[in-house]
C-alpha cells in the first residue's frame, strides 16, 4: 500500500470501531513513513484511554522526530499515572518549542502540584508561548504557593503574549484583580495577542464577571480590523452565550 492508502487503513479503522482496532492502528506507527505514523498517533489520541495504547505511545515521547514527540504528547493528554507524568517532565527540556508547549498543557491536565517546580523554571523560558503556557499551567494545578514567583516574573516580563499567561494564572490562583489587565490586552497592537486574550477569558468566564468579559468583547469585535481577531472574538462571545 502507499501512503494515501495506509492512511485511509487507518481512518477505516478508527471508523469501524473495533475494540481490537487499536492493536492495528499501532502496527503503523513501525512504517518508515512520517505521514502514516502521524496519522496513527491521532487516531489513537482519539480513542478511550486503554492501558495498551498508553505503553504503546509513551516510548514514542523519546522519537527523534520533533513533529512526533509533539503529537504523541498530545495524545496522552487525558491519561494519568507516575509514567506519564514523568514523560511531560522530561520533554520540558526538549530542542523544540512545540514539544515543550505540549508538555506544559500535558501537566496542566494532570492538576499534579508535582509539577510546580518544574513549570516555575518554564517561566524563564526563552520562547514567550512557553512562558505563557507554564504561568497558565501554575493556575491549573492549583500552585498557590507559586504567586510569588508569578508576580515577580511578571514584572520582568516585557511580552504582552507571555503577560497573557501569567494574568491568566494569577487570576485562577486567585487575584482576580489581574482580570482587567488581561482584558486590557485586548486593545494590544498584535491580533495573536488579542486572540490568546479571548480564547483566556473564555476559560476564566463565570456567573461574577461574565458580564464584564462580554462587554469587553463587544468592544473589541466592534473596532477589531482582523479577519483572524474577528472570527475568535465572535466564537467566544458566542460560546459564552450558549
Amino acid at each position: 500500500m502507499d501512503t494515501k492508502q495506509k492512511i485511509t487503513a487507518i481512518q477505516n479503522l478508527l471508523a469501524h470501531g473495533e475494540p481490537d482496532a487499536f492493536q492495528e492502528i499501532a502496527a503503523y506507527l513501525t512504517v518508515d513513513d512520517r505521514e502514516v505514523r502521524i496519522t496513527a498517533i491521532g487516531v489513537l489520541g482519539e480513542l478511550p484511554i486503554n492501558a495498551t495504547i498508553k505503553s504503546t505511545l509513551l516510548p514514542l515521547t523519546e522519537d527523534p522526530d520533533e513533529e512526533i514527540r509533539y503529537l504523541v504528547l498530545e495524545a496522552l493528554w487525558g491519561y494519568v499515572g507516575e509514567d506519564v507524568f514523568n514523560a511531560y517532565i522530561r520533554r520540558l527540556k526538549d530542542s523544540d518549542e512545540l514539544v515543550r508547549i505540549s508538555a506544559i498543557k500535558g501537566l496542566g491536565e494532570l492538576r499534579d502540584i508535582r509539577a510546580e517546580r518544574y513549570l516555575i523554571e518554564s517561566l524563564v523560558d526563552e520562547e514567550e508561548i512557553v512562558r505563557r503556557d507554564a504561568a497558565e499551567g501554575l493556575g491549573k494545578i492549583g500552585a498557590t504557593t507559586a504567586i510569588p514567583v508569578l508576580q515577580t516574573q511578571l514584572q520582568q516580563e516585557t511580552s504582552s503574549l507571555a503577560k497573557v499567561g501569567f494574568y491568566t494564572g494569577l487570576y485562577l490562583l486567585g487575584s482576580k484583580m489581574h482580570l482587567k489587565s488581561l482584558l486590557n490586552l485586548l486593545s494590544d497592537p498584535s491580533y495573536v495577542v488579542r486572540c490568546a486574550v479571548a480564547n483566556s477569558v473564555a476559560i476564566l468566564a463565570d456567573h461574577e464577571n461574565e458580564k464584564g468579559i462580554k462587554k469587553a468583547l463587544q468592544v473589541a469585535l466592534r473596532r477589531e480590523p482582523t479577519i483572524a481577531a474577528q472570527s475568535t472574538l465572535q466564537r467566544v462571545l458566542d460560546e459564552l452565550s450558549s
